[in-house]
């Protein structure tokens, strides 16, 4: 058997049941395929999932996976700089054989020598300049590579990116069925992010749960009309090209939703409870004023779009930005415990974790704070109806286990939906988000999406896998061990 993977980041699985009459690609191969429900990893961030995917590591083992401390030196963007290149599926296979066709992978950049093709690029997180590199080289001047840089986050006019989007999906698909048609392989993976990206921008102009949701809007419709997009153009030019001795893969790395408005300010609660410190004296005056700053700040962006490209420029430009950003915190170095989370408090997530100063408690009263702190993420609630406000909370070695499991806050937990964590001290503990329109969509770990089809076999999978399951699912198909 020959195997080929469509990697769609963001597809989320309630949208293709809920868009289902309108996608008959999607429905077809759906009815065909076994079910199964595929869970995200623990962050559901795009690189951390699909290294998993890549890997059939967990992130505690590849190690790619990132929770800001504001005490610490990282910069945006960079714990994706970490080399992944020979330990990939496609790697894998190809040393013992195979042939691999491998386009536009994320984390793909800059390529490596593989048995057969690779098309990598970067993209805005990673980048200053937009490049593109094949292996081997010669396959640059036989193919024409133009109208493939994906299109920026953080458009100053949001309707000006959807003609565009579509122009790069176009030229991304047609440049993949070419390359698919001319060489020779055994297992082929293209990968495309433009979707997700839609999604963070457009949500909230769909989600009629979302609270800046205008009925009758000009983009009410566009998450649909991607979704019918990728139907037609993608997925149906792919089934076009494959036999009955070729099997489907259609996977994403996580699924989508709303990003919480309502937020509960987790340092604050850690302050109350005397884990958390903050500074004093003139400090205090110096740190509230910077406080404060930040806050408007966040809150100009979320309002003009225009501030906001300008913003995410400037961190790619100055890397070190996201780290002096929230550097500027009020929180004494002396604190026992405080909040962590995936992007320095600029996004409402709904989840995160809690990073221990062990360098100020002794080892024997560790794991005591662990759970002192669990108990009380435990006990927390929702302000309007009494219910349990925090899904999950438990000490990271009890999410994954592996060689880089310190990158991970000591104690992680997720909240319900609808909520997520801010970052305020000194503040009310339930507040709002100040950056819901910067990116109103929310990946979500509960529903991305595996489909399976071959045209003779339907397949028998286990009802529930992980991404971690994909890799040696892969391999099955391949027939090799």
């Amino acid at each position: 058997m020959k195997v080929m993977i469509i990697g769609i980041d963001g597809l989320d699985n309630e949208l293709l049941i809920k868009f289902e009459k309108e996608l008959p690609n999607f429905r077809k191969l759906r009815e065909e395929s076994p079910y199964t429900k595929l869970t995200s990893v623990f962050p559901p961030d795009s690189p951390t999932a699909w290294t998993s995917i890549y890997t059939g590591k967990t992130p505690a083992e590849h190690g790619i996976v990132y929770f800001k401390d504001p005490f610490s030196e990282s910069r945006y963007g960079d714990y994706m700089s970490k080399d992944i290149s020979g330990k990939t599926f496609w790697d894998v296979a190809g040393k013992k054989g195979k042939k691999t066709c491998v386009l536009f992978p994320h984390l793909g950049y800059p390529v490596w020598p593989v048995n057969g093709i690779m098309i990598g690029r970067t993209t805005e997180v990673d980048i200053k300049k937009f490049d593109i590199q094949t292996w081997p080289k010669e396959i640059s001047t036989k193919y024409d590579l133009s109208g493939l840089k994906p299109m920026t986050s953080y458009p100053v006019n949001i309707g000006d990116i959807i003609d565009p989007t579509k122009e790069v999906i176009l030229n991304e698909v047609e440049l993949a069925v070419q390359i698919c048609q001319d060489f020779n392989w055994d297992i082929y993976f293209f990968y495309s992010s433009s979707l997700d990206n839609i999604q963070h921008l457009f949500w909230m102009y769909n989600d009629k749960e979302d609270p800046f949701y205008v009925e009758g809007n000009p983009y009410e419709d566009v998450i649909l009309d991607f979704y019918k997009f990728y139907d037609e153009n993608v997925i149906g030019r792919f089934l076009e090209l494959i036999d009955s001795d070729t099997v489907l893969i259609i996977l994403s790395d996580h699924g989508h939703a709303m990003r919480p408005v309502k937020v509960v300010n987790i340092n604050e609660i850690l302050r109350k409870k005397g884990f958390l410190r903050t500074e004093g004296g003139k400090r205090s005056i110096k740190n509230s004023f910077i406080d404060k700053t930040k806050k408007s700040l966040l809150s100009i962006i979320d309002q003009h779009r225009s501030i906001g490209k300008m913003a995410s420029t400037f961190l790619r430009i100055f890397p070190k930005g996201l780290s002096i950003y929230t550097k500027m915190t009020p929180i004494n170095k002396e604190s026992i415990a405080y909040l962590s989370d995936p992007s320095g408090g600029i996004k409402a997530y709904s989840y995160a974790g809690i990073k221990i100063n062990k360098e100020i408690i002794d080892d024997s009263s560790y794991e005591t704070q662990r759970d002192k702190i669990i108990k009380i993420l435990l006990s927390i609630k929702d302000p309007e109806n009494d219910d349990d406000l925090v899904e999950w909370a438990k000490r990271r070695e009890e999410l994954y286990n592996g060689k880089y499991i310190n990158k991970y806050p000591d104690v992680v937990f997720k909240l319900k939906d609808g909520w997520g964590v801010g970052t305020e001290i000194n503040e009310k503990i339930f507040s709002w988000s100040r950056s819901h329109k910067l990116h109103s969509g929310n990946h979500r770990g509960e529903t991305p999406v595996l489909i399976v089809y071959n045209k003779k076999i339907k397949f028998d999978l286990k009802k529930n896998l992980e991404l971690m399951d994909i890799y040696p699912l892969i391999f099955s198909f391949l027939e090799m061990e």
